[in-house]
């Protein structure tokens, strides 16, 4: 909140033109960086959180049909949350499903070369 203020007040004197030296316009550059970051870190923590797909995006992610997608959600290979009649997924639980499939795959492929 410290970052926000201070810009605030900056961004005044420069409406007011009141920054006129180079000490003035480092301190204004600083503070817009910190800004910046201090975003950006508050941006990436809040997505780890809200990251969530629909059914159109993983069936995209794992290269899929509509109907692999119920019988994942059916067999519980695939956790979801409902809204109304629109289903959900966490990107990390499709991630997760992603990397065993290929663990899968890789091991499948493995043994047929033998």
């Amino acid at each position: 909140m410290y970052h926000l203020r201070m810009f605030a007040v900056f961004c005044t004197d420069i409406a007011n033109d009141r920054i006129s030296t180079d000490s003035n316009w480092a301190k204004l550059r600083n503070e817009i960086l910190n800004l910046a970051e201090t975003c950006q870190k508050a941006s990436g923590e809040q997505s780890k959180h809200t990251d969530w797909l629909h059914n159109g995006d993983v069936c995209k992610l794992l290269n899929i049909s509509k109907r692999t997608l119920q019988h994942y959600r059916d067999t519980g290979v695939l956790p979801f949350s409902q809204i109304g009649h629109k289903c959900y997924y966490k990107r990390e639980d499709v991630d997760r499903l992603l990397e065993t499939k290929s663990v899968k795959s890789n091991t499948n492929k493995s043994k047929s070369n033998k």
